[in-house]
């Protein structure tokens, strides 16, 4: 019994695989795209050495460029325009470029989830006033790792949709975290 449940079960995996990978030959994933998105960011900072706290929510402007090799492995190149942060206290505007590595998961021919990692070089510009009534404001840069996921939908070969969540958590004097949730539109090639 046991043994014709597993043949059983195991026949309808390889019958669904197979839908699935004939179901999948309508839309070719793979390819060059271009995509714009917008999105919401939540800037959290904090400096304790100065009594300062900043967290406050703006909107993100997003371009990118992509390669996807296969339905599983993409990279990505974007640059990412953060609207500016003030609540009369503190100042932040923060913007950059990403490349990054995409691993995804098609769950149809149209419907897919991936996750994506990789390398986010920036620039801030950052005010504050301290509860001393001294002013810091500075422009730093520097480097970091970023990491995201999101889930995307195939209208037609060529036009398809993405939501999204990043997370950027900037390792240089600020040290703020950023998380960002976006909906983008692209253009496959």
């Amino acid at each position: 019994m046991k043994t014709s449940l597993s043949l059983a079960a195991l026949s309808l995996a390889v019958i669904g695989l197979s839908g699935t990978a004939q179901a999948q030959s309508g839309i070719d994933n793979t390819g060059f795209y271009v995509g714009a998105g917008y999105g919401q960011y939540s800037f959290q900072f904090e400096d304790r050495e100065n009594d300062i706290d900043f967290d406050d929510d703006a909107g993100v402007l997003k371009g990118y460029i992509g390669a996807q090799f296969s339905p599983y492995l993409g990279v990505e190149l974007a640059y990412l325009n953060f609207d500016e942060l003030n609540d009369n206290d503190n100042y932040s505007e923060v913007d950059g470029y990403s490349l990054a590595g995409r691993l995804s998961l098609p769950l149809s021919e149209r419907f897919s989830l991936y996750a994506k990692g990789g390398w986010f070089e920036w620039e801030a510009q950052v005010s504050a006033n301290t509860p001393a009534f001294i002013d810091i404001s500075s422009t730093q840069e520097g480097g970091d790792v970023f990491y995201g996921v999101g889930m995307q939908y195939a209208f037609t070969q060529n036009i398809q949709t993405r939501l999204e969540y990043e997370r950027f958590e900037l390792e240089d004097d600020i040290e703020p975290d950023m998380d960002v949730a976006s909906l983008s539109i692209q253009y496959m090639f």
